[in-house]
């Protein structure tokens, strides 16, 4: 008897044991609760349980393949006035109330119809576009015992009728002791009483077996500490919070916490002439923030309490003029700064006369008159800090714009220059900083951008950064030809045109995804200078150059402007070109995939906008061109903001003639440290005039051929910047984030004293790669992937460290791979976290291979393009055998 009872306490142990493990393996619920009408998909993609409205806009197929819960929000007893529903009522005799909203009518719920009506009308609608539950409102306002009993029959019948959807009661609580078999949650949403009286409710609905929802309300500004105190006081009730504002139109406050990259650059002028865009953007884009300009009006108020509330650091850029009047606004925003301990960084003189100088020190501690001082004696370095200098060599002082001007007392003087006065050109505090170097935009910066930032920023707390100088473990290389020369007869034997000449001798010999552009004023013959009798021999050379199956098309415009806000028809250049591209030089099966703008041009917000609504990516490259002697910034990546974002491509050549020595020089310099943006390859037909600049791009191009670069085309890196510009961050707790993206920007990017992913516990993680003082993380490109660090990560687990062409999961496993590869060229692969030693079964379509990881449990392969391989790690009985 005695063994029968430690029998039955083992197996339950067991029992809960493994109950226990189920529930820990279970991910956390993430509520949100939007009832906009087209609530964010990106915002939606991070939370797996989403409640909306039911007459919402949301795709829910890709809502779905994510694994979330979709709940609609339906109202049993308001409807809509003229809707289907309502005439469906009036078709069976419901009668049709007054509501208290405008424009809905209630319907009596105690005649004997109105639980088909709900059932198999109201939320069948619901249950038809795929909703996995439903959210029942409206039951707060009951006052009848028919009509209470009525929605305890039509609970019943809905977890009759539809036994696999979540059911969910938002208001109307006193039914939920007689319904609760039935039910899956309860709402709360808002004001509940008092705090103690909705703590009460919660508890309670927590007693009888049901899920409690809260939403509860904060004001858009509230502190992160509140949210973590709300949180943990209503996670200590057995409730699962969500935090938004009362309209309750998908701004989420918390739990989950959005990282914040916006830097908000307040400025005056055009935004790509001021002191951010020229010398702290690129820099500003590799540590993962985004420069969000704001022209300080010319006229009006300056409206910041907005903006600042999406922004994690600020900057007042060299080029702000601010009006006397906007000194107030400015004041109160630098106030307001310092209160939430947002970054604040001065790169000019927001400040006009001595009151207004005065009230600045007043609230940022600065010293002296703050007004510029003619000099009168040669200035002196009085402090420099050298391993922040951007070039060495000989140090002299900047005296431009010198000022009766000193840090804040405990300040980190980074550059300061004494002429009588003390000038603190650059300096750290607590609140941010100041760095006023008027030179930077003319010669290159004094010091690193870099380098500031970091320590500007440095801060704010540890995140991933989505790179876009880099994928599956390699640096990116990006090759492009632009049109400019394409129909110009070369001094080639048979003088070939320069497009002619550029297909045989380049795009048929090199298997890169280049990317092509043409002109059609070019091809068409219509552009000035061209014989109209050569456009058939322009087009069959366009024809010829895109039947290359690794050359991608692009458009260069008709004609090629040069300043698109003069361009009298916009519409046309893009539209009309791409349609004609497409139409009459394109193979069948082919598109158009890019807007290539022509060199030296200057797209508009608006055709750039204009681009995007055609369907296509846009592309500007920019050529070198260094200050002798001096190292230049990093060069942004982008400019805009959403419909007017634009991808810049910064190339290591020089404008003019390809040199291919400057070219390597230059790119291997870039590259050598960190990978700090992508290797654009810019070519274009001028470059297939002669030998000798054919042997130039031969070059260059055996250069590349020879680097560990995953080579891509240019439309889809631009997919991949526009992606990582919109991609959302959220902390679901120490070293754990979620990434949610289109997943075209798949890298991401951390310190390597971080930590390493523990695959184990990560979602949508293919490996990563250390390199240097970096960690490069591998996402298996999913809209949704989680992370998560520790300190030893995950040291015996199969992950992908390298590719040179794209990797496509098809299974993934502790100690097996399934995965497709695809590129122009052989693929070398490098998988590693194998047990030093192991034997690896390789399987392609060829006879499988056998090979034996090394002292580093690391294994190489290069396998043909276009495969699928299996890799599988052997247990040791099995690999004994061998």
């Amino acid at each position: 008897m005695a063994t029968s009872l430690r029998r039955i306490i083992r197996i339950a142990l067991l029992i809960s044991a493994l109950q226990a493990a189920v529930l820990t393996a279970l991910p956390p619920t993430r509520l949100m609760v939007d009832l906009s009408t087209t609530p964010d998909a990106v915002m939606l993609s991070a939370f797996n349980l989403c409640i909306v409205d039911n007459a919402a806009v949301v795709d829910l197929e890709a809502q779905h393949s994510l694994g979330n819960q979709m709940l609609a929000r339906v109202n049993v007893l308001e409807i809509r006035q003229s809707s289907p529903e309502a005439l469906a009522a009036q078709s069976v005799g419901i009668p049709l109330l007054e509501s208290t909203r405008p424009g809905y009518v209630r319907l009596d719920a105690t005649h004997p119809h109105w639980i088909p009506l709900v059932v198999y009308e109201i939320i069948q609608n619901a249950a038809e576009k795929g909703f996995d539950g439903f959210v029942l409102t409206g039951l707060e306002t009951i006052s009848q015992d028919a009509v209470r009993a009525a929605c305890l029959k039509v609970i019943a019948e809905l977890d009759k009728v539809y036994p696999d959807k979540q059911l969910v009661i938002e208001g109307g609580f006193d039914l939920i002791a007689e319904s609760r078999r039935a039910l899956e949650g309860a709402l709360f949403i808002g004001p509940q009483g008092t705090v103690e009286e909705r703590d009460q409710r919660i508890r309670e609905v927590k007693r009888l077996g049901v899920r409690p929802l809260v939403v509860d309300y904060a004001p858009p500004d509230v502190s992160r500490e509140e949210i973590i105190a709300r949180t943990q006081h209503l996670s200590a009730l057995g409730a699962i919070p969500y935090f938004t504002t009362p309209e309750l139109n998908g701004l989420h406050l918390g739990p989950l916490h959005e990282v914040m990259r916006r830097v908000l650059v307040i400025h005056s002028g055009a935004a790509e002439e001021t002191f951010t865009a020229k010398v702290l953007q690129g820099s500003l884009e590799w540590l993962g923030y985004q420069a969000h300009y704001m022209a300080a009006p010319a006229a009006t108020e300056l409206a910041w309490e907005s903006e600042v509330l999406q922004a994690a650091a600020v900057i007042l850029d060299a080029s702000l003029k601010p009006l006397p009047s906007h000194q107030p606004a400015l004041l109160a925003m630098v106030s307001q700064l310092k209160k939430n301990h947002t970054p604040l960084l001065i790169t000019g003189i927001p400040w006009g006369s001595a009151e207004d100088f005065a009230a600045w020190a007043s609230h940022l501690g600065f010293k002296g008159s703050g007004q510029s001082i003619p000099l009168e004696i040669p200035a002196t370095l009085r402090v420099i800090q050298n391993d922040w200098l951007q070039d060495s060599g000989v140090i002299r002082p900047r005296p431009q714009g010198f000022r009766d001007l000193q840090a804040p007392s405990g300040a980190r003087i980074l550059s300061s220059v004494k002429a009588g006065k003390i000038f603190d050109q650059a300096f750290l505090t607590t609140w941010g900083g100041l760095w006023l170097d008027p030179q930077a935009t003319v010669i290159g910066p004094q010091l690193k951008p870099f380098k500031i930032l970091n320590a500007w920023l440095g801060q704010k707390a540890l995140a991933p950064i989505m790179d876009v100088a880099s994928q599956n473990g390699r640096r990116l290389m990006v090759p492009t030809i632009s049109s400019e020369g394409f129909t110009q007869l070369t001094s080639l034997k048979g003088l070939p045109i320069a497009g002619e000449a550029m297909t045989s001798r380049i795009l048929s010999r090199y298997s890169l995804p280049f990317t092509a552009a043409i002109c059609e004023g070019d091809i068409r013959s219509t552009n000035p200078g061209l014989d109209p009798r050569e456009a058939l021999r322009y087009e069959a050379a366009a024809r010829a150059l895109f039947s290359l199956p690794q050359v991608h098309a692009a458009s260069a415009s008709r004609t090629r402007p040069q300043d698109w806000t003069t361009c009298q028809d916009m519409e046309r250049e893009i539209a009309g070109s791409l349609a004609y591209l497409h139409r009459q030089i394109l193979p069948a099966g082919r598109h158009m995939e890019l807007m290539l703008w022509p060199e030296g041009s200057h797209p508009s917000p608006a055709s750039v906008a204009f681009s995007r609504r055609m369907g296509v990516e846009n592309l500007q490259l920019f050529f070198d061109r260094p200050q002798p002697g001096r190292t230049s910034p990093p060069a942004p990546m982008m400019a805009g903001q959403k419909e007017t974002h634009q991808t810049l491509a910064p190339s290591p050549r020089q404008a003019g003639p390809l040199n291919a020595n400057t070219f390597i020089a230059r790119a291997t310099t870039v590259g050598d440290n960190r990978w700090m943006a992508p290797l654009h390859v810019a070519l274009n037909f001028q470059d297939a005039q002669s030998e000798a600049s054919l042997w130039e791009v031969e070059r260059v191009l055996d250069w590349c051929a020879a680097q560990p670069f995953h080579a891509m085309s240019a439309a889809d890196h631009a997919k991949l910047v526009r992606d990582a510009a919109q991609t959302r961050l959220f902390q679901q707790g120490p070293a754990h984030w979620i990434i949610v993206n289109a997943g075209h920007a798949r890298t991401l990017r951390l310190p390597a004293s971080a930590g390493l992913p523990d695959l184990s516990r990560c979602v949508g993680i293919a490996g990563y790669t250390l390199r240097g003082e970096d960690l490069y993380v591998h996402t298996l490109g999913r809209r949704r992937t989680e992370l998560v660090l520790s300190a030893g990560g995950s040291p015996v687990y199969l992950r992908l460290a390298s590719s040179s062409g794209e990797v496509r999961y098809l299974e993934a496993g502790h100690q097996r791979a399934l995965l497709q590869v695809s590129d122009l060229r052989p693929v070398e692969l490098a998988f590693e976290g194998i047990q030093p030693g192991a034997i690896c079964q390789i399987s392609t379509t060829e006879q499988p291979q056998f090979i034996t990881a090394d002292a580093h449990g690391r294994v190489e392969v290069t396998i043909p393009a276009q495969t699928t391989l299996r890799l599988q790690v052997l247990p040791l009985q099995q690999a004994a055998m061998r």
